[in-house]
């Protein structure tokens, strides 16, 4: 019952003021038509005038801030009970091992790749070693003799005068 529009807006303006006769009456006029929120309205109304006699006080000008500064470093400090998980809560001997054994493996990597870098580099010396051996260069004394009797195709000057 005290999710009706009209008992929401009454409840809020008695949180912010006293009601005035208009608002009293309509009031009055919804308690009379809802009788079973009369016992949760009277104690709202009871709480609204506890509230009401407390004394002001007076609140810094950065209040919010310092507040949530507060609420970052609870929520930090959780984090860090927490957080972490299981790493967090071994000691430095299991960390160096784990350490150790990421560093081994590591290393056995690199070993395997050198010897894979080797193997292929003997493969291909062993590749170059079967190849027969170059002609001698006898072969080109009579250079001069073989070019000579293909005479070179002359230069096509139309190309030539198109690329000027």
């Amino acid at each position: 019952m005290m999710n009706d529009p009209i008992c929401h807006r009454l409840r809020e303006l008695m949180w912010r003021r006293k009601l005035n006769a208009a608002e009293e009456v309509e009031l009055r006029a919804w308690l009379e038509t809802h009788p079973a929120a009369r016992e949760d309205w009277e104690a709202e109304a009871g709480l609204a005038a506890a509230l009401e006699r407390l004394p002001d006080t007076a609140v810094p000008n950065n209040f919010t801030a310092r507040v949530l500064q507060a609420v970052e470093r609870e929520a930090a400090a959780a984090r860090r009970r927490t957080g972490g998980g299981l790493w967090r809560r071994l000691g430095w001997l299991p960390r160096a091992a784990v350490a150790t054994g990421v560093l081994g493996v590591g290393l056995i990597a690199c070993h395997q790749m050198q010897s894979v870098e080797r193997k292929k580099l003997a493969e291909s010396v062993i590749a170059v070693a079967d190849i027969p051996s170059l002609p001698s260069p006898d072969i080109l004394q009579d250079f001069d003799a073989i070019r000579a009797s293909y005479p070179a195709a002359a230069p096509d000057e139309q190309l030539l005068a198109l690329l000027k």
